[in-house]
């Protein structure tokens, strides 16, 4: 048995991973971030009497929310595909 190409194998196997971790971890600080603008936006509609920027607000909100949950969706789908694969 030729132990250079499985090691290359295992090599390109261990990069695959890295990249896909750092990926997901991506993805989950994007997530966190626009929680954390979401927070600022409801806090800034709230306190406004102008129904322009509270509806801008509002939009904005409504369009992180939406970019979060394709987010999840997206990493939930690829740990259904692992966990398929490993069984």
């Amino acid at each position: 048995m030729d132990f250079s190409k499985l090691n290359i194998e295992f090599s390109n196997m261990q990069k695959t991973v890295f990249k896909y971790t750092e990926i997901v971890s991506k993805i989950n600080s994007k997530i966190k971030e626009n929680l954390k603008i979401i927070s600022k936006y409801e806090t800034k509609s709230k306190n406004t009497n102008d129904s322009f920027e509270k509806e801008l607000s509002h939009l904005y909100i409504t369009y992180l929310k939406n970019e979060n949950k394709f987010l999840e969706n997206i990493i939930k789908e690829e740990e259904v595909k692992n966990n398929e694969k490993t069984i």
